[in-house]
């Protein structure tokens, strides 16, 4: 029978459903939403976002030191020769945020061979007309071992001597210990600061003493003082910092004048007339000995 029209204009009152009635629909709160499209993205990408962590054995922890460009490398080495050129946060800010070891490995591995190539310049130099003399390959040798222990054992050093000496800063209201610098920052600003010994090297084979003194105090003033400039913020929050302003320069200075003195120091001519001397009297002696014992036999 086909409803009236008065049936579809009536209003019909229909029971509540039970919370007991196991036959009704039911919305669960709890049931797992759609997650937009965008969202899914996003978490996708904070995930990929997320640094992992390396080994200390793989080359990937290894891969964040060398994470540099051409004009970082630039500026880093001109702040080392020029002194004041760096402001004052620099050692925090610039060297402690991104400390890298490209700079550093390249200008090391420079400047042992240009001591080496130099040396053996200034030697060949300094025996002109000698037609035994031979390339020292043992200044390779010397030259790498003197420079990577000053660059790893000098920072390593005075990075402890920090540790150790540090006092607290209670002008800091930022800060509850004033900064000090991390190993690897000490290493990337000593390994800079060697940068200008490589033009020195080369300049040093001219054979003049007084030139070549000057040569030294040059180098040692422009790279020790950006160096101390560099530094000074780290070295103000230790006790001993009236030591260990002078002693950075002075070992500064013991590495240019012993580079200098051993591998490029002028021969001394009356020493090497009088070595020359001595060495043929002693052939003439045993060419005599040798002579008269084969005339008695």
């Amino acid at each position: 029978m086909e409803p009236s029209v008065d049936d579809l204009l009536s209003f019909k009152e229909f029971p509540l459903i039970q919370e007991g009635n196991s036959n009704s629909a039911q919305l669960n709160i709890d049931s797992p939403k759609k997650v937009s499209p965008s969202r899914e993205t996003d978490s996708t990408s904070e995930e990929t976002d997320t640094p992992k962590s390396s080994s200390f054995f793989t080359f990937e922890y290894y891969q964040k030191f060398f994470d540099v460009d051409t004009m970082m490398v630039v500026d880093r080495i001109a702040t080392s020769i020029i002194p004041k050129r760096a402001p004052t946060d620099y050692l925090k800010l610039n060297i402690g945020t991104n400390p890298d070891l490209y700079g550093p490995v390249w200008i090391v591995i420079t400047l042992i061979f240009s001591i080496a190539i130099s040396g053996n310049m200034a030697s060949y130099l300094q025996n002109a007309g000698n037609h035994q003399w031979r390339y020292d390959f043992h200044l390779v040798s010397v030259s790498a071992t003197v420079i990577i222990l000053y660059t790893c054992l000098v920072p390593f050093g005075l990075w402890a001597l920090l540790k150790w000496s540090i006092r607290p800063d209670e002008m800091d209201l930022e800060e509850q210990l004033p900064y000090t610098p991390s190993l690897l920052s000490l290493i990337c600003v000593y390994g800079y600061s060697m940068a200008i010994y490589i033009p020195v090297s080369v300049l040093w084979t001219i054979q003049v003493p007084l030139f070549q003194w000057l040569l030294v105090a040059t180098g040692t003033f422009l790279s020790g003082f950006a160096l101390v400039w560099i530094l000074m913020p780290a070295i103000k929050t230790s006790k001993y910092s009236l030591f260990i302003t002078p002693i950075i320069g002075l070992i500064h200075f013991i590495l240019a004048t012993g580079f200098m003195l051993a591998y490029f120091r002028p021969a001394d001519t009356h020493e090497s007339v009088a070595t020359a001397k001595l060495v043929e009297e002693v052939k003439a002696t045993v060419a005599a000995v040798v002579a008269h014992k084969n005339a008695t036999q």
